[in-house]
C-alpha cells in the first residue's frame, strides 16, 4: 500500500487530460476542505472533512476541490 498526503488544487474536470486510471484500489479520506470525487461509472460525490471513499482505481477517476482554498486528502493506493 502506498499512502499519499495530497493537496487538491484542480477546480474543474477540464484541468485534467482525461480520466486517471491505474491498477489496484484506492481509499481516500478528506483532511481539509471539500472535494468532488468524479468517477467514470457513477455520479459525482461531494465530500467534506472526515468523509472517505474506496474504489477500484482501474475505473476512471478525478478529484477536484470545491472549497475556496485547496483541499487536502489522505490517499492510500494498494499495489497489485
Amino acid at each position: 500500500m502506498l499512502p499519499y498526503h495530497a493537496r487538491i488544487r484542480a477546480r474543474s474536470f477540464e484541468e485534467f487530460d482525461g480520466w486517471v486510471r491505474h491498477e489496484g484500489e484506492e481509499f481516500l479520506y478528506v483532511l481539509t476542505g471539500r472535494i468532488r470525487l468524479m468517477t467514470e461509472f457513477y455520479e459525482p460525490v461531494e465530500m467534506a472533512r472526515g468523509d472517505s471513499a474506496n474504489y477500484d482505481a482501474a475505473m476512471g477517476h478525478n478529484i477536484i476541490s470545491i472549497s475556496q482554498d485547496d483541499a487536502t486528502i489522505l490517499w492510500v493506493t494498494s499495489l497489485v
